[in-house]
């Protein structure tokens, strides 16, 4: 779960001040009893279990020492040697390292942790989370993503997912998938026309369920949201996606969702 911008800003960072603080790092042996799979950091590739003693594990400090490879093999110079050090905690578990580390700082995103908790919980079928992950992967924040997911607000934030990423308990939200196929196709349609300035706000998504929520009859309804979105022309797609505040008046978001409820409106005319 590296991402580039935050090894730019390491490695940057190595250059003119070194390391600051040493990774953490655990042996292979007890990654490979917690049952989680190990990655070279140079070559990317999975480890095969026969070799894992071979390898130390770093849990906190991957951005850090991905920059420092990157500067030895751009011939940029670090500042420094890389330094690890074995948890000060000996008796907590890998997982539960990795997600400490990660939530006292606040380095992750709900993302990053939909992502940890699907690597820790490869045995547990979590299609919820798989889409969330999907979702905040393309920048939608974990509060919005998880509407398009389960088609409602079900309060699935960051200390839910360490949780399930911890082992310690899988909450009921996290195993909600009713919704999650009927969730992905009006995202797909969304996504046929606009792009995610607009889908990453909380109150696109929340027009669409609170018209469902509200209908008297929610027959076939999901089906014609879904039939509005792809169907929509540039024209009216633009009409939102250029959408403004207009003073004190409306704000943004009352803009667009009222221009939504216009031109569902007139769809529903048709």
């Amino acid at each position: 779960m590296v991402q580039e911008k935050n090894v730019n800003a390491k490695w940057a960072s190595l250059r003119e001040y070194g390391q600051i603080v040493p990774a953490i790092m655990v042996d292979g042996e007890d990654v490979q009893v917690a049952g989680l799979e190990i990655v070279d950091a140079e070559t990317g590739k999975p480890v095969a279990p026969k070799d894992y003693g071979n390898y130390v594990v770093i849990l906190d400090g991957q951005h850090r020492y991905t920059a420092y490879i990157k500067n030895e093999k751009s011939e940029e110079e670090n500042k420094g040697e890389f330094y690890l050090m074995y948890p000060l905690n000996e008796g907590a578990t890998p997982q539960e390292i990795l997600a400490e580390a990660n939530i006292a700082t606040k380095a992750w995103s709900g993302g990053d942790f939909a992502g940890g908790a699907l690597l820790t919980c490869k045995d547990e079928p979590l299609p919820v989370v798989e889409f969330i992950h999907e979702l905040t992967s393309c920048g939608v924040p974990l509060s919005t993503a998880q509407r398009w997911a389960c088609r409602k607000n079900m309060n699935i934030d960051s200390t839910m997912l360490a949780n399930a990423m911890k082992r310690k308990k899988i909450h009921p939200s996290l195993k909600f998938d009713t919704n999650v196929g009927e969730g992905r196709k009006l995202w797909d349609a969304a996504r046929h026309n606009f792009g995610m300035e607009v889908l990453k706000h909380r109150y696109f998504i929340d027009f669409f369920l609170d018209k469902y929520d509200n209908a008297m009859d929610r027959t076939g309804l999901w089906e014609r949201f879904i039939e509005f979105l792809k169907t929509m022309s540039r024209t009216d797609v633009d009409s939102i996606e250029k959408a403004k505040s207009q003073g004190r008046e409306r704000t943004k978001e009352q803009v667009v969702v009222a221009k939504l409820e216009e031109l569902y409106s007139k769809f529903e005319m048709k």
